[in-house]
């Protein structure tokens, strides 16, 4: 091992001073082992997008407030540094707070997150912020970072093997920053390159400053699940980082803060948002379903998806979480019902066609189930349906194709 050390050290010595990128927003060289194209960026985002989407709930159905949050965010790629790439803004259906981007410009906020802002502004906030760390490429950076620490342990050359798996671990990095959050510098520099972006596309940056404030009184609280699990975990909060936004905004910006030009717009949001807010409601009684779910009271989890269900009959998570129940309870027939009517309502939901894959298993309708339970893992790729898979192909005979789904499954 003494031996091998000095090498280690100077190959790692010769890599750090070779191997660099300049950063298309900051234009400081950075570590660059593998050339990560922005063609790969793309088509890792593309990739990912919706299977990380699914695995949160799914897209929120809501044409015209998804165009409406998209069209905040089209405004800010517009003076970002990067308003060549293809941006895509979704709502995702969930209460947890938070909000996310992977590399290409693929960016989502949850429901949960909407219906906590106040204005355009403070959405406009949450989206440059995003749209910083696509135009940043924050995610690429971290794939940077651990290949280094690869080499570091394991004294292997990157050259060669490594450029192969490129995109596929940098999806595994993307997905792991999405749970874990970002670098505080990183978030540092989002947070300024969002106000940059606000105040070019003409928002008051004043909302920059009102999201953080409340941001920082529930930071405060630090007792709701919701946030606890969500926005600061992934995006960590401190005194310091609401100071931070405050002095950049002052120093840089003081003549937008009360300037009419740049738009707050609360009474616009707060109209464009009255249909999320209303079926909030509904959400939280059946996130105490799951809640009920999860410590295994069917009954009492039951009862709150079918009050979810009565106030709000066009969300297809609702049904499909009453037929998960049924399910559970091995009352196929009842499940089926439910079941079928959250594939109706959203056909790109992977848990309602997941749930209705293994009930139209359980059920010997063999045929039927394949077809669901394949849309779900083409939405979102999971164990249990490539399980199902195996059972149903054997079923039928076609072995070949079970065997896939069982190396899958493994």
């Amino acid at each position: 091992m003494r031996k091998v050390f000095p090498f280690l050290s100077l190959f790692l010595l010769s890599l750090l001073l070779t191997a660099c990128a300049v950063n298309p927003v900051t234009g400081k060289r950075e570590l660059a082992l593998v050339k990560v194209t922005e063609e790969e960026e793309v088509k890792l985002g593309a990739r990912s997008f919706a299977p990380i989407s699914q695995s949160m709930g799914g897209f929120y159905r809501d044409e015209a407030l998804e165009e409406y949050v998209a069209q905040v965010g089209r405004r800010l790629a517009r003076v970002s540094h990067r308003p060549h790439l293809k941006y895509t803004f979704k709502i995702v259906n969930s209460s947890v707070v938070n909000a996310f981007a992977l590399p290409g410009g693929f960016i989502a906020v949850n429901r949960g997150l909407l219906v906590n802002l106040s204005s355009e502004a403070e959405l406009a906030a949450v989206l440059g912020h995003e749209i910083g760390h696509v135009t940043a490429r924050h995610a690429v950076a971290a794939y940077q970072r651990s290949i280094l620490w690869n080499v570091a342990l394991l004294g292997v050359a990157v050259a060669g093997g490594a450029r192969s798996g490129a995109v596929m671990d940098l999806s595994r990095i993307g997905l792991s920053l999405i749970e874990n959050g970002y670098s505080r510098e990183q978030e540092r520099e989002s947070d300024y390159l969002g106000v940059d972006y606000m105040v070019r596309a003409g928002y008051n940056p004043r909302g920059a400053i009102d999201l953080q404030e409340f941001f920082y009184e529930k930071f405060e609280k630090g007792k709701d699940p919701l946030w606890v699990e969500g926005l600061f975990r992934t995006h960590p909060f401190s005194r310091e980082r609401l100071e931070n936004i405050r002095r950049y905004v002052n120093e840089r910006y003081p003549d937008a803060l009360d300037n009419p030009r740049f738009v707050i717009g609360e009474g616009e949001y707060l109209q464009r948002t009255e249909g999320i807010r209303k079926v909030q409601k509904a959400y939280d009684i059946a996130d105490e379903g799951d809640r009920l779910l999860r410590e295994k009271k069917l009954s009492a989890a039951l009862a709150k998806f079918r009050e979810a269900m009565e106030r709000e009959p066009n969300q297809a998570p609702f049904p499909a979480k009453v037929g998960l129940v049924h399910l559970l309870r091995e009352e196929y027939s009842t499940a089926r019902r439910y079941l079928e009517q959250s594939v109706l309502l959203d056909p790109e939901y992977a848990l309602g066609r997941l749930y209705l894959g293994i009930d139209l298993y359980e059920l010997g309708k063999t045929s039927e189930s394949v077809l669901h339970l394949e849309k779900s893992m083409e939405l979102m790729p999971t164990k249990i349906a490539a399980r199902y898979l195996a059972r149903a192909h054997r079923r039928l005979g076609n072995l070949e194709k079970a065997r896939e789904y069982e190396k899958i499954a493994k």
